[in-house]
């Protein structure tokens, strides 16, 4: 049974013909400024082709112009909240990057009770995080990279929020791993809200026609982790197959699907992150590795291709209230 607000889509029928007709409409409708209408054929366009990252943009675009014009998303009620100490490990040897993530959390966690744990020497991520996790005091745990920051006021209460109702959770990733990458199955298996920094703004980022989270992931991205730790003690980090820094994310949330842990896409938790990743030499050795140790998830088919939508935004103060228009459209049954 789905939460409504948790919409996802398991075996869409690609109809092509009504995703056309649905975004014909909505361009009739934003010639007219009706920004919401439009936004509800867009949206109805994006599942009928999960492929078509023109109504993704197209989603944006609605919910700048109605920022823009002073309208906000109606409220959420809240949900139960998981309770206990926070502990935020980071893996780093960069002061900047650490001391710009440092400010980020104490902006965002003021009057929470946590903890930065800092590793500065790690071997490997598994290995940092290991020794990190061992080192916290938390029952919450994130692990994050030091080139991520937050661009949501409400970071904390969706963490516990999402904790509340998961063990393991992500900002990105894919509830059908088939490959080496959470991306390689493609739409509509596929979801991230997380931007990039632009010299002109911020890229806002939307991938995936659900949302704002995404139940039974089976695959998250590292960016951003964060679980309970009496799973992630009980899931642990295999520092023998994965000693450097690639594959530890697709290792621990695949291993955490198989074990039947709560584990999803927490796409409002709205994250920015300063790379777009790496595939070189080193990543190809893990990637085998990683086939090795599951050879179920060896690919039949190539990656599939993908398009998300994007919205160059100056504003920063607009970006979340851009997300709760694309949040309250994908929810399943939302009025437009």
């Amino acid at each position: 049974m789905y939460d409504r607000r948790h919409y996802r889509t398991d075996s869409p029928l690609h109809d092509s013909a009504k995703a056309l007709q649905r975004l014909r409409q909505a361009v009739v409708d934003g010639h007219a400024g009706n920004w919401q209408r439009s936004a509800g054929n867009l949206r109805d366009a994006w599942r009928a082709d999960p492929a078509l990252h023109q109504a993704g943009q197209g989603l944006l675009e609605c919910a700048a112009h109605l920022v823009a014009a002073g309208h906000y998303a109606p409220p959420q009620p809240a949900d139960e909240i998981a309770q206990g100490f926070i502990s935020v490990v980071v893996c780093s040897i960069d002061p900047a990057r650490l001391a710009r993530l440092r400010n980020d959390l104490e902006r965002e966690l003021t009057g929470e009770a946590w903890e930065l744990v800092h590793i500065d020497d790690a071997k490997s991520l598994c290995e940092g995080y290991a020794r990190g996790l061992a080192r916290s005091h938390g029952e919450l745990i994130v692990l994050c990279h030091d080139d991520i920051g937050i661009l949501s006021h409400r970071f904390a209460r969706r963490l516990r929020e999402r904790l509340a109702q998961h063990d393991l959770i992500g900002a990105a990733g894919s509830d059908r791993l088939t490959g080496p990458t959470w991306f390689w199955s493609g739409p509509p298996h596929t979801y991230s809200w997380v931007c990039q920094p632009h010299p002109s703004g911020w890229l806002l980022g939307l991938l995936g026609c659900a949302g704002p989270v995404i139940d039974n992931a089976q695959a998250l991205d590292g960016l951003f982790l964060a679980g309970r730790r009496d799973a992630l003690q009980q899931l642990g980090f295999d520092d023998v197959a994965f000693d450097g820094f690639h594959f530890y994310d697709l290792d621990l949330s695949w291993r955490a699907h198989r074990a039947g842990l709560r584990c999803a896409i927490a796409l409002d938790l709205l994250l920015w992150h300063a790379s777009g990743g790496g595939f070189q030499a080193s990543w190809r050795c893990y990637a085998e590795r990683f086939q090795q140790k599951f050879p179920e998830l060896a690919p039949v088919q190539p990656a599939a291709p993908f398009r998300p939508g994007t919205l160059l935004c100056a504003n920063a103060d607009m970006i979340e209230p851009i997300y709760e228009w694309i949040a309250h459209w994908l929810r399943e049954g939302s009025p437009v």
